[in-house]
């Protein structure tokens, strides 16, 4: 007989919540971006060999403490050459961004701590103290990632970014 404990519970439905929240989008001037995303989490297989290899599988249960991998993939759907794409997306909630995780073949990165209303390299992204001086934000600060991609993207053509956050 199976039962539920609150732990499962919470995993559950943290689990939906992940595989639910990107809300990521792409911004573009020029040609139409078809965003897709998924969220993964890697498990570690060993073959007749006796080798490990990890692999990644969808994130169905993800437990507190384990890591989820999200890939962004942006296709240009138009006719003409894509270009000033940026991509942003919120770290999903109940995550917390895992520090210099973020990547993508010819993007600039940088992150909020205010919803996306203001981006920065992680460098240079600071936050205010309550007696108003400031430091370098955490990764677990950060709200949102935003992605430029830095050349045109021809028509047809793909290119994807990803992250890891940490599940609460």
């Amino acid at each position: 007989m199976y039962t539920r404990t609150p732990e499962t519970f919470v995993s559950i439905l943290l689990s939906v919540l992940l595989l639910a929240s990107p809300n990521a989008y792409a911004l573009q001037d020029t040609a139409p971006v078809q965003l897709t995303s998924h969220a993964e989490v890697e498990v570690i297989e060993t073959d007749t060999g006796g080798k490990q290899h990890i692999r990644r599988v969808p994130a169905a249960e993800v437990l507190p403490g384990k890591d989820v991998i999200y890939t962004l993939t942006f296709e240009n759907v138009g006719t003409e050459p894509g270009k000033d794409i940026v991509i942003q997306n919120p770290i999903p909630e109940h995550t917390v961004y895992k520090t210099d995780s973020a990547s993508g073949r010819d993007t600039r990165i940088s992150f909020s701590v205010d919803g996306g209303q203001h981006f920065y390299p992680a460098e240079l992204l600071t936050v205010t103290e309550a007696d108003g001086s400031t430091r370098i934000a955490k990764a677990s600060e950060y709200t949102t990632i935003r992605w430029q991609y830095s050349k045109p993207l021809q028509p047809g053509k793909q290119s994807s970014v990803e992250f890891r956050v940490v599940l609460q």
